[in-house]
């Protein structure tokens, strides 16, 4: 099964791409400052073999009823897709601000709507649990629970006009154009691994028809429909970088792409 991989492998990779295709260093490095960190949320049976060790720590589970602080109502059709223990969540990974302790609990339907709810609920606070409605799609959904494994990911699709070091090596020659791309088309390859497929935590949003970065928000989980229930969906929830970083999930946008 495939390793792990770790951002400076990702990077001295590319280097060594952009190097076989003669390519100026500077060049590539620009691409290479587009790589972000995520971790790829996976049931114990899709981890990588170097994590499938005893003792391994959880950081979150689908399905199953949520646990809500009291006077915190969210209605009871609205399913409860995941909950985040924000405390086993590896550190020094990511490049978005998560709390470091309590859950992140969210509340969704991941077929064809497009609002939901996330729950900061902190360390310590009492909480009860939510009993799922008659509409709820997930109640007859048994738990999953769930492990980080650290990823790095690339954009969805790079415009090479918009990197100022790759328009000034194309500009007006097709032939260097088509290097860039076979470096991107490179990049992608470098960062898939078989539970990039899995609900991803951070990085760059895998969105291929409206990247929500265009829009100024960042990636908080990506959660594909697949890998709650079944079905080709994918809901991204996001924000913007200082609602993520201040932690207010109250504007929080949810988006459904199948």
């Amino acid at each position: 099964m495939t390793a792990i991989i770790t951002q400076e492998a990702v990077r001295e990779a590319a280097l060594d791409a952009g190097r076989a295709l003669g390519l100026p260093g500077p060049v590539t490095e620009a691409y290479v400052r587009l790589l972000r960190p995520c971790l790829h949320l996976c049931p114990y049976d899709k981890l990588p073999e170097e994590l499938r060790v005893e003792g391994a720590r959880p950081v979150a589970r689908v399905a199953g009823p949520a646990r809500l602080p009291k006077g915190v109502v969210v209605p009871s059709y609205v399913p409860h897709v995941l909950t985040l223990d924000c405390a086993a969540l590896p550190a020094g990974v990511l490049d978005i601000a998560l709390p470091a302790d309590g859950h992140l609990v969210v509340l969704a339907a991941i077929t064809d709507q497009d609002h939901g709810w996330v729950v900061r609920v902190p360390a310590g606070t009492e909480t009860v649990e939510r009993h799922p409605g008659e509409r709820d799609a997930l109640a007859s959904v048994a738990p999953v629970t769930l492990y980080a494994v650290p990823g790095v990911t690339t954009p969805t699709y790079v415009d090479s006009s918009e990197i100022p070091e790759a328009a000034a090596y194309a500009e007006g020659n097709a032939e260097r154009a088509g290097l860039l791309e076979e470096l991107s088309e490179k990049l992608e390859a470098l960062v898939s691994v078989p539970w990039a497929w899995e609900i991803q935590l951070g990085g760059w949003s895998p969105a291929w028809h409206d990247p929500l970065e265009d829009r100024g928000d960042i990636l908080l989980v990506a959660v594909p429909e697949g890998a709650v229930s079944g079905g080709d969906c994918i809901t991204y929830i996001s924000g913007t970088p200082e609602e993520i970083a201040e932690c207010r999930y109250d504007g929080i946008a949810f988006s459904v792409e199948c």
